[in-house]
């Protein structure tokens, strides 16, 4: 977390985790009962007990939360590492980044082992709640990609978060959606290798290569992308927001599956 935002300094080869929290760029405002499976996921950066929210993920179980890893890492500029469970809390059934729904805390944070900072490869976690969630109309369990789905070129996709309203402005305090599309993997591959990228299979991109502005901005880390109603991605990585050149690099669920239920199954 580049302290608040989402910030890619990929011309450096660099994309500082904590800077990824991106919005929904060009989205509308949308609430819970739409997408219950979304959490928010609140930090206490300066470990002074004020928590807000900076990443997301999606339910997978009553007790697990589906996310990235690069929320959950040591940050040089406040000496923390984000990977203690005492820096975070859930926020669960509420439309608002700010108010409502419940709050849990966090009891265990599972970053992938083979995370890379240098080129966000296998960038997922699970986190563990100490207490179980209740699900209802504002609450559910997702449904996620099975193991090595494939999404075609131009799929429609959702993608859902809380976030700036603009490069530079305020996040937005109501859940916003914006609908995009998957991208060409061979062609983001090109795309992103001019800027020294390197877009594994363990990737998916997706945006709008027609037009700028409809795109993950400051605000959501670890969101997810649906497609048709199962989530396929989480928002991982990219280059500045709303870019068409540059579409948004989202981890790819279906690719870490086996990781996902063996991480659910040994921490409870």
């Amino acid at each position: 977390m580049y302290w608040f935002i989402r910030f890619l300094v990929i011309l450096q080869h660099i994309y500082n985790g904590y800077g990824q929290y991106i919005r929904v760029l060009g989205g509308t405002p949308t609430t819970i009962q739409q997408f219950p499976v979304v959490a928010q996921l609140l930090l206490d950066p300066w470990n002074n007990g004020q928590f807000s929210q900076h990443c997301a993920g999606v339910i997978i179980t009553s007790r697990h939360v589906l996310s990235t890893a690069h929320c959950f890492q040591y940050s040089s500029e406040t000496g923390y590492n984000y990977s203690d469970p005492q820096f975070w809390r859930v926020r669960v059934g509420s439309s608002f980044r700010t108010r409502g729904g419940f709050l849990h805390k966090v009891k265990t944070i599972i970053p992938h082992q083979g995370f890379d900072r240098y080129y966000f490869m296998n960038d997922v976690a699970v986190l563990v709640v100490a207490r179980k969630f209740y699900f209802g109309d504002t609450i559910k369990q997702s449904t996620i990609a099975n193991k090595g789905t494939e999404l075609k070129p131009n799929s429609l996709c959702t993608l859902v978060g809380w976030g700036v309203t603009q490069v530079g402005g305020e996040q937005a305090d109501q859940l916003q959606l914006a609908t995009i599309f998957t991208i060409d993997q061979n062609e983001c591959r090109q795309r992103y290798k001019t800027i020294g990228s390197v877009i594994a299979d363990s990737m998916i991109c997706a945006g709008r290569i027609d037009i700028d502005g409809i795109d993950g901005c400051f605000g959501d880390s670890g969101g997810p992308i649906f497609y048709k109603g199962v989530v396929t991605g989480l928002v991982s990585f990219g280059y500045t927001c709303g870019n068409r050149f540059y579409p948004g690099v989202y981890t790819k669920v279906s690719f870490y599956v086996d990781w996902i239920v063996n991480a659910i199954r040994r921490y409870k």
